[in-house]
């Protein structure tokens, strides 16, 4: 049954490759060594991003033009790992010496304040989700890996943009427990990607729903790809308009000699119930996903930046983007790490190119008739 998985994969991957797009960069920006982990648009039709530099939290702003308005570098070694912007304030989180690290900053990267939280665990990721109002939860956890093994929970913060802390939680776990990316519905719910892996066991991926207060159990919580016999984790997912949610992250599966790692993506219901489950790109990991305003979910990959296009109701590939001409996902140093769409639809990537903090943009899908 292997084999023929295998074969199957490798076919779907071939067939999918037909439909490379053959957009070209429209920009790219590179800065000093270290790591882009996340970029999104701003309203003003600027960009702000964030990860690390020489392993020090690092936040910067671009304008229009993509160069370069301000920028900030923690004092301390660590990483941002999400931020949220309005464009005229920034609220980053991150971590640093294991804690969970929040900053705001001013349209000029001007702190505005900043704290850190300790947890029972050692903190090396930690994400954020606007609720609103000037509110936001901010949650950490250990390092999101399939194969991490420490026993870890989950630290949750709820603060607004004033710095004011409005409640603080931690679930705490007998195992281990990683919470990828968070989304709201805007109706009291937040959705999260999980994995969670007890002694003895692989690792399993999961989508659960809490209420914004995080009940001790979920609302529902939906197990996704699970082979007794070997790990996954889910790092992102997203929310359509319609209330559906997008999963997407990495698996485990046998060939000859070993293991492969392989990016999977799954669409479900608002409800919690799988709609379609699709292998991606083998020897990657899905990264980033978010839904365009054309009906279809891109999913950024990685090694060597590959964006899948799919079809929101059914999953099946519409297109293709590959950033590197030359690039072999088993094989590469160039790694993404998030995505987003800008006011004229250019695909928008943050990463890593040749041990640096990148950032860079390709020009919009243009879908023909066929491609869905």
């Amino acid at each position: 049954m292997y084999r023929i998985l295998t074969l199957l994969l490798v076919t779907a991957f071939l067939l999918s490759g037909c439909k490379k797009s053959s957009s070209n960069l429209k920009w790219e920006r590179t800065y000093g060594k270290g790591k882009a982990m996340y970029l999104a648009a701003t309203p003003d039709s600027g960009i702000a991003a964030c990860g690390e530099i020489e392993n020090y939290p690092y936040f910067i702003k671009l304008n229009k033009n993509k160069d370069k308005v301000a920028d900030y570098k923690f004092p301390e070694t660590g990483a941002y790992n999400t931020a949220w912007s309005n464009g005229l304030i920034s609220v980053a989180t991150g971590y640093t010496n294991g804690k969970m690290l929040i900053s705001c900053f001013s349209d000029s990267c001007k702190v505005l304040w900043d704290t850190t939280f300790s947890a029972s665990f050692q903190v090396n990721y930690s994400t954020l989700c606007y609720l609103g109002n000037g509110n936001l939860i901010v949650m950490a956890s250990g390092k999101m890996d399939s194969l991490y093994t420490s026993i870890t929970g989950l630290l949750t913060v709820w603060v607004n943009t004033n710095g004011t802390i409005t409640g603080k939680t931690e679930h705490k776990e007998s195992s281990y427990m990683a919470a990828g990316k968070i989304v709201s519905d805007n109706s009291g719910y937040i959705y999260l990607a999980l994995t969670r892996k007890n002694q003895g066991s692989e690792s399993k991926a999961s989508v659960a729903k809490f209420p914004v207060a995080l009940a001790a159990k979920p609302v529902w919580e939906t197990e996704l790809y699970n082979n007794p016999s070997f790990g996954a984790s889910t790092t992102t997912l997203t929310m359509d308009n319609s209330g559906n949610i997008f999963a997407a992250g990495k698996t485990q599966l046998p060939v000859s000699g070993g293991q492969m790692t392989n990016a999977f993506s799954v669409g479900l219901s608002s409800g919690g119930t799988i709609k379609w489950k699709d292998y991606l790109e083998l020897s990657n990991s899905a990264i980033s996903v978010m839904p365009d305003d054309d009906g279809h979910i891109l999913i950024l990959h990685q090694n060597c930046f590959i964006i899948y296009s799919l079809d929101s109701g059914l999953g099946t590939t519409s297109q293709v983007v590959r950033t590197f001409d030359a690039c072999e996902s088993a094989n590469t140093t160039n790694l993404g790490w998030s995505l987003d769409l800008d006011y004229n639809n250019y695909l928008l990537m943050a990463g890593q190119n040749g041990g640096r903090f990148y950032l860079c943009a390709k020009t919009p899908i243009v879908y023909t008739q066929g491609s869905n």
